[in-house]
């Protein structure tokens, strides 16, 4: 009986707060259609800010959930909005989330720190010093050490410990799986609407104004960029939802979500497509290959091993498709040397390679973006998440940086084979580990893990694969729970 009037008493409070902001939202909109005051319209703020802010303190997780949201869409929303910083949006909503946080845990004794204590925290809590630290480095400034140290250092440990206190449970990693698929289909429809219906005022203003098109209009054909930064954030977004929903597909339970995953990992693919990335490929190689290693299933070994070979020789022995510019763009990925775009990025990468080993904490956080005609990396472009990490934090920098990555993905391997034994979370964390071994790849070629939103998403993958044991341990617990009192009614009712 108390179990039946707890989920009254959640949905009578998630009820009064519904028709409560409701209510306030009405008499917002009205002030606001019926006075030209700012102060008035910013008075009328505050009655449904508090009721929001006070609904959050109860119910944090949601407010990590409205910033996964956030995190997936604010790029986009800055491309209409051009005075906003999308950065200072998402800090803004972790610090709000840290607060919440910390004032629950003294007034109210809300133990959210219990899985604080693993290693990926620790690791990247490692991460964070080292880049506080280069603050020291005399070839940067405060000025663009503050500019670029948030993304690069504060977000890995900050979402890690965020997510290891919200999404304890197993349903947070479905109810977040179900959301990215969501946000992947309303990303895939907007790069269809560009290729199909065409480009708006904000997105031909980025193109030709901001001279985006130079990228993204060439000679191969358009790359679609959705509401992305731009085609190559989003062709690895896309990839990754691909690997990541294709893989989870053949292991939910569920016969709708099944469906779901399916349609979701088809459409990501098309956008990939579409977005003419060549570095996708990397995810998709490198993503499927881990996931045939660590299944152990001979039928996935062998039908997988088939479809990746297929795939390869595909793109790189026939011509098959050849008319179709999107493929055809894909196809040059295979060739090497013949590539204006990949001979520039090495021809840059040998004249860093001379300065570099003088430089082995980098040449400052914030620098290698900001160079001024008589740095090092004056005309130089980064290019790629791992190169833009040496070059702003050396070679120290480097080797802990991809450390992290790897233990999470050894750990997630170790867990998958030794561990975990629900099938189901197995699958799922196979997905998730594939994913990020992909992205890890094809951070070399492209500039992602910097950016919104496949960072964050993958902090919070890596921190879901950290946590898989206790995802392992509750199902275990929940499936015993539920046969003990199967067992019991079933006893009572003989």
């Amino acid at each position: 009986m108390s179990k039946v009037s707890d989920i009254y008493s959640r949905c009578y409070d998630k009820y009064f707060y519904l028709g409560l902001f409701l209510g306030l939202l009405i008499i917002l909109a009205t002030t606001v259609y019926t006075t030209n005051s700012i102060s008035g319209i910013l008075f009328a703020c505050i009655p449904i800010s508090c009721v929001i802010i006070f609904y959050l303190f109860k119910y944090p997780h949601f407010l990590l959930i409205a910033i996964f949201i956030i995190n997936y869409i604010i790029m986009g929303i800055c491309r209409y909005i051009l005075d906003l910083q999308g950065g200072i949006v998402m800090d803004a909503s972790l610090a709000l989330i840290l607060f919440i946080l910390i004032v629950r845990t003294v007034f109210f004794t809300v133990d959210y720190w219990k899985r604080f204590n693993n290693p990926l925290t620790y690791l990247s809590l490692i991460w964070l010093i080292y880049c506080i630290m280069e603050i020291l480095n005399p070839y940067t400034t405060i000025e663009l050490w503050m500019t670029s140290v948030r993304g690069l250092g504060f977000y890995l440990f900050l979402f890690v410990v965020v997510t290891t206190a919200l999404f304890k449970h197993y349903k947070y990693l479905k109810k977040i799986l179900l959301l990215w698929g969501i946000l992947t289909i309303f990303a895939v429809l907007k790069a269809v609407i560009q290729k199909f219906i065409g480009f708006d005022w904000a997105e031909n203003h980025w193109l030709y104004v901001e001279d985006a098109a130079k990228t993204h209009i060439i000679y191969s054909g358009i790359r679609y960029f959705s509401f992305f930064t731009d085609a190559a954030n989003f062709g690895c977004s896309m990839a990754l939802s691909m690997v990541v929903f294709s893989i989870s597909a053949l292991y939910i339970k569920s016969k709708k979500l099944r469906v779901f995953f399916i349609i979701v990992a088809i459409l990501a693919g098309y956008g990939m497509l579409i977005s003419g990335t060549r570095t996708v490929l990397a995810i998709l190689f490198a993503g499927y290959a881990i996931f045939i290693l660590i299944s152990r299933l001979r039928k996935v070994i062998i039908g997988g091993t088939f479809l990746v070979l297929s795939l390869f020789i595909f793109l790189n022995f026939t011509n098959i498709g050849e008319s179709n510019s999107d493929i055809r763009r894909m196809r040059t990925a295979f060739q090497g040397t013949e590539d204006a775009s990949f001979n520039v990025r090495i021809e840059n990468q040998k004249k860093m390679r001379e300065f570099m080993p003088n430089h082995p904490f980098g040449v400052g956080i914030g620098k290698a973006k900001h160079a001024d005609s008589n740095d090092h990396m004056y005309g130089l472009a980064t290019d790629s998440s791992l190169i833009y990490v040496w070059i702003e934090t050396g070679i120290v920098g480097l080797i802990l940086f991809i450390s992290i990555f790897l233990f999470v993905v050894a750990r997630g391997i170790y867990d998958i084979l030794f561990h975990i034994k629900n099938k189901e979370l197995k699958g799922i964390m196979s997905a998730l580990v594939a994913g990020l071994s992909g992205i890890l790849i094809a951070s070399y070629g492209n500039e992602i893990l910097q950016q919104f939103p496949n960072g964050p998403i993958l902090y919070i993958c890596m921190t879901f694969i950290m946590m898989g044991r206790y995802f392992d341990k509750e199902i275990e617990n929940k499936e015993a729970e539920n046969s003990k009192l199967s067992s019991e009614n079933e006893y009572n009712s003989n």
